[in-house]
């Protein structure tokens, strides 16, 4: 009692079961408790008789969000600038001075180095994936950085312009901001932004951004893909369905 932390931490890990020691715990607000005992006993005793859903079952009752919405994504990756410069360091997309869980703001949008491991273990929000629903109700018509509210904004971008910007993700934003293979090419990718297709982000000088169409844009890939650990949680019926119904 009397810690509000503490608390917040207890009814997590009571209600998440896995997901609160595989995931919960990355987040820097609940670090603390990494590797500490947290008793919830007050909790689990008084809903023990409820026969409550677990956390699994919560997820699949709002699919619409967690799956088709992309909150809760199957893949995470870096957006990797492709230069001609072969000595130069690769360049990612990451936003500017955000970290993880960011509330109801905006950023811009920068190129900074790509990092170079997949563990994504540090709160860097360098890593990306597909997100919001298109006008159909399936995934994805926007790029989120993972773990945080944080959406490419495509919503009044014009060619010439110099600068990309997140804001909080909508999650029926409709088609804003996604990467489309190039000539065919599975490990290429134009980054479309905007609800007028012909726009795209290309990289202008050594590392900044510029709106332009896209016959003229910059080509990027995916680096280093993952399956992040909230999806691995998943049972082998709930990503059967899940993948099989998007």
């Amino acid at each position: 009692a009397g810690d509000a932390i503490k608390n917040r931490a207890r009814a997590v890990k009571a209600h998440l079961g896995p997901w609160f020691e595989k995931k919960t715990l990355t987040f820097p607000s609940f670090k603390d408790w990494r590797g500490k005992e947290l008793d919830t006993s007050s909790i689990t005793d008084t809903f023990s008789n409820l026969k409550c859903k677990n956390f699994e079952w919560y997820l699949n009752r709002f699919k619409n969000i967690y799956r088709d919405a992309g909150v809760l994504p199957k893949e995470v990756f870096q957006m990797e600038a492709i230069s001609d410069e072969t000595s130069s360091s690769p360049l990612c997309l990451e936003l500017k001075t955000m970290l993880w869980t960011n509330y109801g703001s905006s950023d811009e949008i920068v190129l900074k180095q790509c990092t170079g491991d997949a563990s994504a273990s540090e709160p860097k929000p360098i890593w990306w994936h597909r997100s919001s629903r298109l006008q159909d109700g399936s995934c994805c018509g926007s790029l989120r950085a993972w773990n945080t509210d944080q959406c490419v904004d495509g919503r009044n971008l014009q060619l010439g312009a110099t600068k990309l910007s997140s804001y909080t993700c909508d999650l029926d934003s409709g088609l804003e901001a996604f990467l489309e293979p190039s000539n065919d090419d599975t490990e290429e990718f134009l980054l479309k932004v905007g609800r007028n297709d012909q726009r795209c982000a290309t990289v202008e000088g050594n590392s900044s951004l510029k709106i332009v169409k896209c016959e003229h844009a910059s080509k990027w890939r995916k680096r280093n893909a993952f399956t992040p650990i909230e999806y691995e949680l998943l049972g082998i019926d709930s990503k059967s369905d899940w993948e099989s119904d998007n």
